[in-house]
């Protein structure tokens, strides 16, 4: 039987990091297709590698903190019932 990774109350509690995570997508994304100010390839690829590194490291923390909000919902939620 498969599980989620994460419930609907994680989520709820991750959803601090979820939306950030969402408007970087966002922009990245903007920046690529609709760039106004032209491909620079110095400043361009500073500004992706910034933002590529922001992304990858609000992932990591997002998956970090559900595991762990998760693993503390175990292991306090059955002593309180």
């Amino acid at each position: 039987m498969s599980r989620e990774l994460f419930d609907r109350e994680t989520m709820l509690d991750l959803s601090v990091n979820i939306i950030p995570l969402g408007i970087l997508v966002f922009f990245f994304g903007l920046y690529i297709f609709a760039n106004p100010w032209g491909f620079d390839a110095v400043f361009s690829t500073l500004q992706f590698s910034i933002m590529g590194l922001i992304l990858i490291a609000l992932l990591v923390v997002t998956y970090l903190s559900g595991k762990a909000v998760e693993r503390d919902e175990r292991r306090y939620g059955e002593e309180e019932h």
